[in-house]
């Protein structure tokens, strides 16, 4: 014979495995929106991918992954060398090559370029669109 205690006592049970299966699929369900990461970029090339903007004067510069580059608003080409961005363009017909050493800020969001033959340690401070 069964006693009432006995019946309460499996509701109970009931009733705590229940509980318990919520709160694992809850805690599961909260981890797994954990597992989403911004893509950063994988090589040192790619951190400059993109379109970047002075941020005190008039300055855009374009690079895109093939190695051209929109620069002053001159077609040209652009690469890393001896991690220093080096860009080569042609400006009024005369051709240009500019070598910057680089800095990223801001979760490579913001990149300041110094020129390498500049004696006042003066560069540019580009944000990127």
């Amino acid at each position: 014979m069964v006693t009432k205690q006995q019946i309460r006592g499996k509701g109970n049970t009931k009733i705590q495995l229940i509980t318990i299966g919520v709160l694992l699929l809850l805690i599961s369900l909260g981890f797994s929106g954990c597992t989403q990461q911004e893509q950063l970029p994988k090589t040192e090339k790619e951190k400059f991918i993109g379109t970047w903007k002075n941020t005190t004067a008039y300055f855009t510069m374009e690079l895109f992954s093939d190695g051209n580059c929109t620069f002053w608003s001159y077609p040209g080409t652009w690469n890393l060398t001896d991690g220093k961005l080096v860009i080569n363009t042609t400006s009024v017909g005369v051709p240009a090559t500019y070598t910057y050493v680089y800095l990223f800020f801001n979760q490579n969001t913001t990149l300041k370029i110094i020129p390498t033959i500049n004696t006042t340690g003066n560069g540019y401070v580009l944000q990127r669109q």
